[in-house]
């Protein structure tokens, strides 16, 4: 889901690192599901991308599609 974000809100892996305080690597590898994303960096990414931490977990599968 933070990578499709990422490429809506048109935002490089960089940036999305400065956000969060951690390495562009990092986040690749968040991403890609072999480090998980913190609760507080979800907070920071909900608050990014306008959307809900639940959307980002995909739990709510409605607000997640817009």
């Amino acid at each position: 889901m933070v990578a499709r974000l990422m490429g809506y809100h048109r935002m490089s892996q960089k940036d999305v690192a400065a956000a969060i305080g951690c390495s562009r690597s990092a986040v690749s590898q968040k991403c890609a599901g072999k480090i998980r994303f913190s609760s507080a960096e979800l907070l920071i990414l909900a608050d990014l991308f306008g959307t809900t931490t639940d959307a980002l977990l995909g739990r709510d599968s409605e607000e997640a599609a817009q």
